[in-house]
């Protein structure tokens, strides 16, 4: 689950977000300029238009006005014609054209200049004037018997000549981009916001309907999200917490069975014993013990079914405390081998006499663990009890191996017995469990013994498990943590 955490990939949410709310800020910066480069190389002849013309015009138009004096003293058409040719040479381009008429024809041509109503219209006005028509401008000069005409065919007009027709123009340029530039900023702000937040909304309504079915019970669904992305963190998390959460409720069943089953074997382990009590003490009352020897078998007998009672009710105790871990632990550093075979010597003796042989078949030297010595005796004693009850009658033999596999030590107790049934074998250590429904002999033991070695084990930091073994009989192993450093 850590390792799919890592796994995210570079471009993340925020990452999204930082990259979009850039691209917002420099898509709008990029188009104004874009605007005015537009509305530059507009002005500066990209769309037919050309300012250097209007400023050469006027220039031209400068030099003219000093030249028109000294024309009309010295009143020589061939020194005009001269001069003309000259100024035309220099500034005639960009549809600069000049012409001299006399009497309203014209004599000098230089230029693409072509007759027209405004020219009609300026020979017949007196001369120093502008004349300004759909890009067109003139200007007229008198020299005596000659009229000067200046004409610029390609003319911004600045100085006041049609400058609001070209001022319109301008007007709906810079209308049409900016609309163009409002467009393109909305439909890529719409581009870059539905793509955001397509990130986001989608695993959200994934997370949603997950959490959905965990609300409706069903916590076997798990989030299968394929992107790299927080969310992917997110999901992980999702699956951790209903898979712990289906554990929770798992275990709160099996506890509750067991709670149920618990409460069912104290009923019936606690009645058989008071049962038996009651029934000879009514028998004492009505004076059924009439001998000596008869009053001392009821009280033997009543005597036993009080130390079964208390037998169950410690060994109840002993498993409630161990439940909720209160039971004191006497932890210390245990050579794992030495202690097991001081065990069987000491316990031999005892159990052949009851009939089960215990042998060790393999142990191991200078491996040390930590356990509560007294606990764990109580768990080998538990299972041996276990065999003497269950395993082979007429010749029970238990065979203990300890052998040490990495970090663990294991100790496996194998009888001889008739083994248990394979669907049985998880259920041996749960509270109040014997193979024998009917529960009708307390005698063979309380149900609690496995039960509790298993608090045990777990206390000390390790398991237990059951199997048949592969000669038949029960293998029980248990498995301990060496203790770190210590051999």
């Amino acid at each position: 689950m850590t390792q799919q955490k890592s796994e995210v990939s570079e471009v993340t949410i925020r990452r999204r977000l930082f990259i979009s709310n850039i691209l917002m800020l420099v898509i709008p910066i990029l188009l104004s300029v874009m605007l005015v480069a537009v509305l530059i190389l507009a002005i500066m002849g990209i769309f037919g238009i050309n300012i250097s013309s209007s400023e050469q015009f006027y220039h031209v138009v400068e030099i003219v006005q000093p030249l028109s004096e000294k024309w009309e003293e010295d009143n020589d058409i061939g020194q005009i014609k001269a001069d003309m040719d000259a100024l035309w040479t220099k500034y005639g381009k960009n549809g600069l054209s000049i012409a001299i008429y006399q009497d309203e024809e014209r004599v000098y041509t230089a230029g693409p200049f072509e007759d027209s109503s405004l020219v009609t219209a300026a020979l017949s006005e007196p001369g120093g004037s502008y004349y300004s028509i759909n890009n067109v401008c003139l200007y007229t000069s008198d020299v005596g018997a000659y009229k000067i005409v200046l004409m610029d065919t390609n003319d911004l007009l600045y100085n006041g000549l049609g400058a609001a027709n070209r001022l319109e123009d301008f007007s709906l340029l810079g209308i049409f981009l900016f609309a163009a530039v409002i467009v393109i900023i909305l439909v890529t702000n719409r581009l870059l916001t539905r793509k955001v937040i397509g990130s986001i909304v989608t695993p959200l309504d994934t997370l949603v309907y997950g959490v959905h079915q965990i609300r409706d019970g069903n916590l076997d669904y798990r989030i299968e999200y394929t992107g790299k992305d927080e969310f992917a963190a997110i999901c992980v998390d999702f699956n951790e917490m209903a898979e712990r959460l289906l554990d929770m409720v798992n275990a709160r069943q099996k506890d509750e069975e067991n709670r149920k089953e618990l409460i069912a074997g104290i009923s019936h382990d606690l009645r058989t014993p008071l049962t038996s009590i009651k029934t000879y003490v009514e028998g004492f009352e009505l004076g059924m013990a009439s001998t000596p020897q008869m009053q001392k078998k009821y009280l033997d007998t009543i005597k036993n079914k009080t130390k079964d009672l208390e037998y169950i009710i410690n060994q109840l105790f002993l498993f409630s405390k161990l439940d909720v871990g209160e039971f004191p632990m006497q932890i210390e550093q245990t050579d794992i081998g030495k202690w097991l075979s001081d065990f069987v010597n000491a316990v031999s003796d005892e159990y052949r006499q009851k009939g089960l042989q215990i042998i060790i078949a393999e142990n191991i030297q200078g491996v040390v663990v930590r356990a509560d010595s007294v606990q764990l005796r109580n768990v080998l004693t538990n299972i041996l009890e276990n065999s003497l009850k269950y395993g082979n009658k007429e010749r029970g033999i238990m065979s203990a191996a300890c052998r040490e596999d990495n970090a663990n030590v294991m100790i496996t107790l194998t009888d001889n017995g008739p083994g248990v049934p394979d669907d049985a074998l998880d259920m041996l250590f749960n509270v109040f469990y014997r193979e024998d429904k009917a529960r009708t002999n307390t005698g063979q033991g309380s149900g609690l013994g496995l039960a509790i070695s298993a608090k045990i084990i777990n206390r000390l930091g390790g398991t237990i498990r059951a199997a048949n073994a592969l000669n038949g009989g029960l293998s029980i192993t248990i498995t301990l943590p060496v203790a770190k450093g210590d051999r």
